[in-house]
């Protein structure tokens, strides 16, 4: 939701956004059934990609290649972002979240390859 504010899409980019993530669910929802190992492995690798991503976005915003605006309301919000936060705020705070999911979601897929059960198995203090 904060890019689609930053972005300001036309309604047809967004109806599209939409239907690919309705795809992306209902393909994942099967694979994770099939195999949750698995499943959680390609989040993982999503995120790792996702990560270089919002790398070479902020090495874009640094170089002024990309205006460093305000970040929108809803960012501050939801990131708890100090007011006058802006949008290179904003990307530092998604990646560092993208690389915990991707941590998580590799120790998830590490579980279940020993065939654990994820409910009952702690991740370790210092395991971000």
């Amino acid at each position: 939701m904060t890019f689609m504010e930053v972005a300001k899409q036309r309604w047809y980019e967004r109806t599209l956004v939409l239907a690919v993530q309705r795809v992306f669910f209902n393909t994942y929802f099967l694979g994770y059934l099939l195999s949750p190992k698995l499943a959680h492995r390609v989040v993982a690798y999503l995120e790792e990609e996702a990560i270089h991503s919002y790398t070479e976005y902020l090495k874009d915003i640094e170089a002024g290649k990309i205006e460093n605006v305000p970040a929108p309301p809803i960012a501050i919000d939801y990131w708890r972002l100090p007011t006058g936060a802006t949008l290179k705020d904003v990307v530092v705070v998604v990646r560092a979240n993208e690389a915990h999911h991707r941590d998580v979601n590799h120790f998830a897929s590490d579980v279940h390859f020993q065939r654990m059960d994820l409910k009952d198995t702690h991740a370790p203090l210092d395991y971000h």
